[in-house]
């Protein structure tokens, strides 16, 4: 309906936006910057996610970020309110799993990420356990030097991670080298916004990583689809039938246009503007881009599902009544 128009979700008529979400039946979420800010929900938004799963509509959460494992995040997102079940919940540490699967990987892998992939890769089966090493003092040149990599590992993950430092980018390239040793990430995001402040994403390091070891990534999360695992090819998800809220053009909204879902970006003006911006230029290479509508926050999200149980008689009534006592006053 709304298809690219990056439409103003709060500007259209009720009627015609209530209509729309009715066809609604499974809605995407992202997490960071769309449901909370870290440890904190984000304005309405638990209110939201509840009430539209009240209405019988499928929520999900899916999310590039992997530094607390699915089972930790599902408790996460419980512990601030949003009803939500551990198969609800889907992470681009799912993807790679499957990814390694389908290929009936058997070696190690190396992770550059937090302990939550770890966590979920070694519960699919996977051997993450390769020797951490260390300089114990020495200088790069003597670290590189004395370097003795592990024949086993198969694989390097670029996931976030809070704790990296130069040696653990040293090594993975080491190993990278290597053509036929995997160089997999969990997405292309170049920071994690926190607040006003700018915290390296996995899209940062991985592409450090391609520009010293001359090969790209294969991007397992958003937006490419097989973080959704078996749910696309299975059906169980109607394309046109899915809309995907999120906060990001390249990831949420690039992912919503390779799938075919329709779009709603929650975000700021300047990210508006962006959008605005692509979609005046008329590139057709770059309108996968822009989101089908836009609202700064969840409050006319709420409106419209109270307005889509209201039968258009009583929208009209009510839109009457606010006419007769809008004339009233001017008299």
């Amino acid at each position: 309906m709304f298809k690219r128009s990056c439409s103003l979700l709060d500007k259209l008529p009720k009627q015609q936006a209530a209509e729309w979400l009715g066809g609604i039946e499974t809605i995407i979420f992202g997490t960071d910057g769309v449901l909370w800010q870290e440890y904190e929900p984000i304005a309405e938004s638990v209110d939201t996610f509840n009430a539209v799963k009240a209405k019988g509509k499928r929520c999900l959460i899916v999310t590039n970020d992997s530094i607390l494992s699915n089972g930790k995040l599902t408790k996460k997102a419980a512990s601030l309110g949003f009803q939500v079940g551990e198969k609800d919940v889907l992470s681009a540490a799912g993807a790679i799993s499957g990814y390694l699967t389908d290929r009936k990987f058997e070696k190690k892998v190396l992770v550059m990420g937090g302990s939550g992939i770890c966590r979920d890769l070694r519960k699919a089966g996977f051997c993450t356990m390769v020797s951490k090493l260390s300089s114990n003092g020495q200088s790069w040149i003597e670290f590189v030097r004395s370097l003795e990599l592990d024949p086993d590992v198969g694989a390097v993950v670029v996931a976030r991670d809070d704790s990296m430092d130069t040696n653990d980018l040293i090594v993975a390239c080491n190993y990278l080298k290597n053509p036929k040793v995997l160089f997999l990430t969990t997405g292309t995001d170049g920071f994690f916004p926190f607040g006003k402040h700018r915290i390296p994403d996995a899209g940062t390091v991985a592409a450090a990583i391609q520009v010293i070891v001359n090969r790209k990534p294969v991007v397992l999360g958003k937006p490419n689809p097989r973080i959704l695992g078996k749910l696309l090819e299975s059906g169980e998800i109607k394309p046109e039938k899915t809309l995907v809220i999120g906060n990001t053009l390249k990831t949420d909204i690039v992912f919503a246009s390779i799938c075919g879902f329709q779009s709603l970006l929650v975000a700021d003006d300047k990210v508006l503007e962006e959008a605005q911006s692509i979609k005046k230029e008329g590139n057709e290479k770059k309108m996968k881009l822009v989101p089908d509508l836009f609202v700064a926050c969840f409050a006319p999200l709420q409106e419209l599902l109270c307005a889509e149980s209201m039968p258009a008689e009583s929208q009209d009534v009510n839109k009457d009544r606010k006419n007769s006592q809008q004339t009233a006053t001017n008299d």
